[in-house]
């Protein structure tokens, strides 16, 4: 059974010891390990499930640490990092020699954070190192938005979690791409908006295309719930009558008999309760799940990412 922490202490012992350790961050709780210790990040791997061609975040104390990871740190990077760290921001860098490919998938490449959650400011400060921290669910299934979401995930294990309430981002890190001799890419969505980093780097972001390195939180299948879900623009009305079906709503929410939750019209309020909504109604028994479709704009981007990786689109 899993325990829950507020001892910084403990929680670095654990982590110098090889041990995972459950943290939160802003944006989700993330299964951290010694980003140094081979076998510890072999053990994040193995308890997620998660295919070792899937790269690992590297989350720093501060920005000066991103030279120990990262070669070629140029001014774009640089504007970034005083802009946007701590924050929901990582940036994929070329990564020094010494930099365990194990983290970075076999890439040339490490993507790297400063996350801003107080309690992971003060674990990176106390531990001194750096730390990977994919977030603390199986693989492919509903990212953590607080400790209980993690409780759930690792019922069977002893991970050790510590405590900081709930994710105030509540969605994963805006990931952009700055490598030498290539434009500056967007790799993944986050509440981050790409608008606000294109501001900063004075020139536009590519969205995906060829040669792009392979970044976290890319399956077809990720933040997907249990209970099969579908989106929608018009609610049908016979499911509106099924007791087995579950709702969320961005707003302009009917009456139905099934049980419902209405996250509002705001993205960043919509973003912060999805995946807890996700989890509530997925541990419920339900038939089907059903998720209204947010409005088509940028401040939707990230929710949209991920509601499309999560359900299907309703015909």
């Amino acid at each position: 059974m899993p325990q829950l922490t507020s001892d910084l202490d403990l929680a670095c012992a654990r982590l110098r010891a090889g041990h995972l350790l459950a943290l939160p961050t802003e944006t989700v709780y993330g299964l951290a390990a010694d980003a140094r210790n081979a076998e510890a990040v072999a053990r994040v791997f193995a308890l997620k499930g998660r295919p070792s061609s899937n790269p690992l975040i590297v989350h720093l104390a501060n920005a000066d640490q991103a030279e120990d990871w990262a070669t070629a740190i140029g001014p774009a990077a640089r504007r970034l990092m005083a802009r946007f760290w701590p924050g929901p921001l990582t940036l994929v860098l070329p990564a020094r020699d010494q930099v365990p490919r194990s983290i970075t998938a076999g890439q040339d490449s490490v993507a790297l954070r400063v996350p801003a959650h107080p309690v992971a400011r003060q674990l990176l400060e106390r531990f001194a190192g750096a730390l990977v921290a994919p977030s603390a669910n199986r693989y492919m299934s509903i990212s953590p938005t607080s400790s209980a979401h993690v409780v759930q995930q690792f019922a069977d294990s002893d991970l050790l979690i510590l405590e900081g309430g709930e994710c105030r981002v509540g969605l994963e890190s805006t990931i952009v791409s700055l490598l030498p001799g290539e434009p500056p890419r967007l790799l993944r969505e986050g509440m981050l908006a790409a608008g606000a980093i294109e501001q900063v780097l004075g020139e536009p972001l590519l969205r995906g295309g060829e040669g792009a390195v392979r970044a976290p939180g890319q399956h077809h299948r990720h933040y997907a719930p249990g209970t099969p879900s579908w989106r929608f623009r018009e609610a049908p009305p016979a499911a509106l009558a099924d007791p087995r079906c579950g709702w969320i709503w961005c707003g302009g929410a009917r009456a139905s008999a099934g049980p419902a939750i209405d996250l509002g019209e705001d993205p960043v309020d919509f973003a912060q309760g999805l995946y807890a909504a996700l989890y509530r109604l997925d541990n419920l028994g339900l038939e089907r799940m059903m998720i209204r479709t947010p409005p088509d704009d940028a401040a939707w981007a990230a929710i949209h990412d991920r509601l499309s990786r999560a359900s299907a689109m309703l015909d």
